[in-house]
Order: C-alpha cells, then structure tokens, then sequence
C-alpha cells in the first residue's frame, strides 16, 4: 500500500473509508456493471448504516473527497490497457476502416514522438546594446519637464 494511500485512510474512519469506496464504484457502474445503472444515495447509506445526510456531509469533507478521488484515480489507472487498444483500433481503423490521425497524434505524443516546440527568442542584448547615454536621458527628461510645466520646445 502506497504512503499516500495511508496517509489518506489515516484520516477517515473504517467506515468513511467503505463509504468513499461504494461511492467510486457506484460512479464506475455506469461502465461497470451489468445494468449500467447507478444506486440511489439513500442505499449506499442504508448499507453503510447511516443517514444519508451524514454521506453528504461525509463529501464536504476535504480528507474524504481527496479518498474519493485517490480511489477514481486508481479504478482510472486499471483501464490504461483498454484505453491503449482503442487507440491502436482507431489507429488501425476502426469502425469506419479510415485510420484516425488524431489517435496516431496521441500515440506519438505518449511515447514522446511529437511535441509541441516553442522557440524563445532572448532579446536582452540587443536592447542592452542600445542604452541611452546620461546626456540623451538628461535631455528626455528636460523635454518631460517642459511638457508637464506647459513650455514649447
């Protein structure tokens, strides 16, 4: 178990922990299961044995959102195979049998083969180079002076 895991779990109790978890896999149910179909706040609470206003408090919760969120990261983390292949089938094809540029660009992009280059130009020497002398400054500000002061030049 990973540090930031633990470190996590340190902050819910054992039944917050089961809360936030029947709460990922009730998001993931959609993909998941069967039906397709999520379960109602109030049966999550009813197995959990509380109240289904203390889950909604439970999800203000910044340590409990941050659980919710380390869970969905990991459930996210278990389709990287299933997101490869797709891309290799849009790659390849797919349902069309037209290859799919987009799906070659983030493969490119994923393995570091295509990136987006920005050139910055340093333009400090040449302005460097081409300071004002102490008279050609003295000069600027006499001309500010006699601008603010109403006097022509």
């Amino acid at each position: 178990m990973s540090r930031h895991r633990k470190a996590l779990e340190a902050q819910l109790t054992p039944q917050q922990r089961r809360a936030a978890q029947l709460t990922v896999d009730n998001e993931w149910a959609e993909l998941l299961t069967e039906d397709g179909k999520k379960r109602p706040q109030q049966d999550i609470a009813d197995d959990l044995g509380i109240a289904r206003s203390t889950l909604y408090e439970w999800k203000a919760m910044e340590a409990f959102v941050d659980y919710i969120n380390y869970l969905a990261d990991k459930q996210l983390e278990s389709m990287r195979s299933e997101v490869n292949v797709a891309i290799m089938k849009s790659i390849r094809g797919g349902a069309n049998g037209i290859p799919s540029v987009k799906a070659l660009e983030l493969y490119m992009r994923r393995w570091g083969l295509l990136t987006d280059r920005s050139v910055v130009e340093d333009k400090r020497e040449a302005t460097e180079s081409r300071r004002k002398t102490d008279e050609e400054i003295r000069s600027d500000i006499d001309a500010l002076n006699d601008l603010v002061n109403g006097a022509k030049s």
